[in-house]
């Protein structure tokens, strides 16, 4: 394990979200990454975004982009509510990864955003605010009126589950890699 002294550390800040097919998603993890910088600049000089999948930059690119910009340890603050398999698995993998392509250099992941006071707060912000439409049972969402019916969805297709419509059970997805997994332990 490389151990860097406090002194001669240069920390760049990897701010990191799922990463989304839609532009606009993608963009938002920009705009925060960019007001974090200018609200933390004091301590974070180095800040960049990165998307674990599915969009650049990647965390292979962040993490060069932190270097490249005089960072030496690399922080990585995931986007991510809980402890689930992105944050034990994929993200450790992919920055471990990155950081073999720049040696010398050291990194950690942080833990994620979790249940907080803040995010509490944030959720009641949000509630206050009643600025989205108010739909009827059966009422169309304005939301979907650019998406062809062929393409709406009831779940994430990246998600190792699935539902089936009829009987509202949830299984495991073939070749997921969960096999064998229950959601349901004791049944």
């Amino acid at each position: 394990m490389n151990t860097v002294t406090h002194d001669e550390k240069t920390t760049g800040i990897i701010i990191c979200d799922h990463g989304s097919r839609r532009v606009q998603s993608n963009d938002s993890l920009k705009d925060v990454a960019e007001r974090f910088a200018v609200r933390f600049a004091a301590d974070c000089k180095i800040v960049e975004p990165a998307h674990m999948e599915l969009a650049m930059p990647d965390i292979s690119a962040a993490y060069a982009a932190c270097v490249d910009r005089g960072a030496n340890h690399i922080v990585v603050l995931p986007l991510f509510l809980a402890r689930g398999r992105h944050w034990t698995r994929d993200i450790p993998s992919l920055t471990g990864q990155a950081a073999a392509l720049h040696p010398g250099t050291t990194y950690q992941i942080a833990e994620p955003l979790g249940i907080d006071d803040l995010l509490l707060d944030l959720l009641k912000k949000r509630l206050d605010a009643d600025n989205q439409p108010t739909l009827a049972s059966g009422e169309a969402d304005p939301r979907l009126q650019d998406t062809p019916a062929t393409q709406r969805r009831l779940q994430c297709g990246t998600c190792p589950f699935q539902l089936d419509k009829e009987s509202g059970t949830i299984t495991v997805k073939a070749g997921s890699g969960l096999e064998g997994y229950s959601l349901y332990p004791g049944q």
